[in-house]
């Protein structure tokens, strides 16, 4: 598993890598639906709401608290998701939400100490920091980037 600063890299590839292709879309493009019931706006909506989430978490473990406030439950991610997409912003201001959410997510992740990344001694679990990274970051990255792309390239057809 990644130390801090390769997690902390590998973030901002996978964030410029996903957000590169957008640059060139117009306003239109965003609230056309092609991610199964979701358009763009929903898409970004969904992964701002997931970083302003684990943005409180990075924030609680740097305080030594328990990254998930009490009595909340991430286990239901279909529910999380319905509830992030519903505050979709129409167009390019979608996108500058997005920027925003994610600014404030590698912010709290740089600060993040160093211990909290690499491999558990026993067990060789993840860290929290690199599962903090890894979950809402890098891994949606990867999770939403192929469909992203294929959804552009059919728009040039």
């Amino acid at each position: 598993m990644a130390d801090k600063s390769t997690a902390i890299h590998d973030l901002m590839r996978g964030y410029e890598q996903f957000r590169a292709p957008l640059e060139a879309l117009d306003d239109g493009a965003y609230g056309e639906t092609w991610l199964g019931e979701w358009n763009l706006s929903q898409l970004l909506a969904h992964m701002a709401g997931w970083y302003r989430e684990m943005t409180a978490a990075i924030a609680r473990t740097s305080r030594g608290e328990r990254p998930t406030p009490a009595g909340v439950d991430y286990s239901d991610a279909d529910a999380w998701n319905a509830t992030f997409a519903t505050k979709a912003q129409a167009g390019r201001s979608a996108l500058a939400d997005f920027d925003a959410a994610y600014a404030g997510y590698l912010a709290a992740a740089r600060g993040l100490p160093e211990e909290l990344f690499g491999l558990a001694a026993e067990g060789g679990r993840p860290l929290i920091g690199n599962r903090l990274l890894q979950g809402a970051g890098t891994g949606h990255f990867e999770e939403h980037q192929a469909e992203l792309t294929a959804w552009i390239e059919s728009r040039r057809k």
